[in-house]
């Protein structure tokens, strides 16, 4: 078997200060750094050290108020994050969220575009449609939109967003101060979109972004949220599956999805996601995982699990088995992440506290407990076995769990010939190995 390809890497950084539940209450986590560029700069720059390709930025549009007390929600807007992060920070791509649902496509063009020349080419967005109501509420909807109309009027968004982003040729900057001629006009062009759900003019004020378009992310895990990134994204963060094999068949599958809209399989990665919590040795590793375990609030994780299965499980006693759910076709969130647990719960038999335990350490991505050899182990299987193109990392603690990533795997995957040892580019799209997208010709060029 070949292992000529590079294995792509994400740091994952979201609001709860790690990816474990009880993150914020480990000792080493900078918790009172929660809203300072400081920490958001060490992360970063960390991960710049370890050569990542991209640093991913989540973000939610509101807090869950019962556990708002006890769990840390405090959530800064991604895109001004993503933005600061640029100004200390050379190489990496920085990735932010941001919903179809609750923007405009007008808005985010600039936005990225704005980010892209400002980082010299390093801006992906992460698309998302926004799965949960108390979100919606923020909104003045009383409930979120339907799960497959928000795809519907996710794909028209990208689609406005791309022609933005094209709306300007590559040459059409002159810049000649003897003639006084600062661009070539007949290279910026109107789009006249009038869709379903928007109508925009354009074209966008702005020159086309560094990297021609932005890199495009999306996470998901359902039919419509794979088969929307088949047709549009360069990268799918999903969750894992529970076997090599079955990542393998998922592997497959969308790779043949992605050949079926006249893409380029080898042009568009999946990344699992994966929560290592690593140490100098096993022991060290296990002790640490421990530590983590011991700080959980038992409701909370059951609270946790609750939102994502849509049912109230804090009724039942958490030694019961998982009641019957709602069938997934009347699940209107996350429908990846549901079915995953519920199919999780009857395989296993797992009792609710059993199926909590599990949800809170890894939210159902891959997890492993181990020395830096031992997580490079976990990542070079599934890669080398075509079950992924790379993962996106989800430390377990801010800022320790990266450098214990980088310190530890990094070198071990390095060793490998798996991982870099230095960035092949300055944009992401050249560290990525994508092409250079080129200008789409609408009707109105």
């Amino acid at each position: 078997m070949s292992n000529k390809r590079q294995m792509h890497l994400g740091a994952f950084f979201q609001t709860f200060l790690g990816h474990h539940l009880a993150a914020w209450r480990y000792p080493e986590t900078k918790t009172e750094e929660v809203t300072d560029l400081s920490l958001y700069k060490e992360i970063a720059q960390l991960a710049e050290q370890g050569k990542f390709d991209l640093l991913f930025l989540a973000d939610v549009l509101a807090h869950n108020e019962e556990d708002i007390a006890y769990t840390p929600q405090i959530c800064l807007e991604a895109t001004a994050v993503m933005a600061a992060l640029a100004a200390v920070t050379s190489k990496i791509g920085l990735v932010a969220t941001l919903s179809t649902t609750f923007n405009h496509p007008f808005n985010v063009a600039r936005k990225f575009a704005t980010i892209d020349h400002l980082s010299g080419g390093r801006a992906a967005w992460n698309v998302v449609t926004t799965a949960h109501d108390h979100e919606a509420a923020n909104f003045g909807l009383a409930k979120q939109i339907d799960h497959s109309l928000r795809y519907e009027r996710g794909a028209e968004f990208v689609e406005i967003t791309r022609d933005l982003w094209d709306s300007w040729e590559d040459d059409t900057l002159i810049l000649n101060r003897e003639t006084g001629q600062f661009l070539d006009a007949s290279k910026i062009h109107p789009i006249n979109h009038v869709g379903k759900y928007f109508q925009v003019k354009g074209p966008m004020n702005i020159p086309r972004p560094p990297q021609g378009n932005p890199v495009i992310v999306t996470a998901s895990a359902s039919e419509d949220g794979r088969e929307f990134a088949a047709k549009y994204a360069d990268i799918l963060f999903t969750l894992a599956p529970s076997s090599i094999n079955e990542g393998k068949g998922i592997y497959e599958v969308m790779k043949q999805r992605v050949a079926k809209h006249a893409r380029d399989p080898k042009q568009f990665y999946i990344m699992p996601g994966i929560v290592p919590f690593v140490g100098k040795s096993q022991k060290e590793a296990e002790e640490k995982y421990e530590h983590f375990q011991e700080l959980i609030l038992p409701e909370l994780g059951i609270g946790w699990l609750s939102r994502y299965v849509e049912h109230d499980l804090s009724q039942y006693s958490p030694n019961d088995y998982l009641p019957q759910l709602k069938s997934i076709e009347n699940v209107n969130g996350e429908k990846g992440r549901f079915e995953k647990l519920a199919n999780l719960a009857r395989r296993e038999n797992w009792t609710i506290q059993q199926l909590a335990n599990y949800f809170v350490k890894s939210q159902g991505h891959l997890f492993v407990v181990g020395s830096g050899e031992t997580v490079a182990d976990k990542l070079s299987d599934w890669f080398l076995n075509d079950a992924c193109d790379g993962f996106n990392v989800k430390f377990p603690y801010f800022p320790g769990g990266v450098k214990d990533f980088v310190e530890f795997t990094i070198p071990e995957l390095q060793n490998r010939k798996l991982f870099r040892s230095e960035y092949e580019g300055n944009t992401l799209r050249e560290n990525l190995g994508l092409d250079f997208p080129q200008v789409r010709k609408t009707a109105n060029i």
